[in-house]
């Protein structure tokens, strides 16, 4: 080891708005803590400092439990219906999926789909095919346990996703964004 070196690795990022090219000189450090928050959630195992010399506000994130942790955080004022999130990976051609579940006791429906760590707020062929896939196979289950069996019609989409929360990160080589 180098005589000096130190174990510290990684990039800083400081910005201060150019009141020639900026007209708007304020940020608003919630939305900035917000996103990066994000970002350590979806990119498990890096650490992301932040901190604001008008504040004085310093913060860190680091959630090596990834997506699972995300789940966990939005539903922290919730009560669980079942003792951990769902947790599936996989990857296929390049891409790799990372999707965290878990079902609470309200009727809200929240599911948050991003692509290479963007958030996809109109959803995305993703989300699409989450609820396809989360519809099919729940009904498929229900049905061969038996339990649909004095129901006439079958679970819908709606019904499974009550009180989901769902965090669904897909990681793509080369995206096409359909507002791009």
């Amino acid at each position: 080891e180098a005589v000096g070196r130190t174990e510290r690795r990684g990039t800083t990022v400081s910005f201060k708005p150019d009141p020639e090219i900026f007209t708007v000189l304020e940020f608003h450090p919630d939305l900035l803590v917000r996103h990066l928050r994000e970002l350590a959630f979806l990119n498990s195992g890096i650490e992301i400092s932040f901190y604001d010399e008008i504040s004085e506000r310093d913060e860190l994130f680091s959630f090596d439990g990834g997506v699972r942790e995300f789940v966990r955080y939005l539903d922290r004022h919730k009560h669980p219906l079942i003792e951990e999130p769902i947790f599936i990976t996989g990857e296929r051609d390049g891409i790799s999926v990372e999707v965290a579940m878990w079902w609470n006791d309200s009727y809200n429906e929240m599911v948050l789909p991003f692509t290479n760590n963007i958030p996809q707020r109109d959803g995305g062929t993703h989300l699409a095919g989450f609820r396809s896939a989360l519809t099919r196979t729940l009904n498929s289950y229900a049905t061969s346990a038996g339990l649909l069996k004095k129901a006439k019609v079958g679970l819908s989409g709606e019904d499974v996703r009550e009180g989901l929360t769902c965090i669904i990160s897909v990681k793509v080589p080369e995206p096409q964004f359909e507002g791009q």
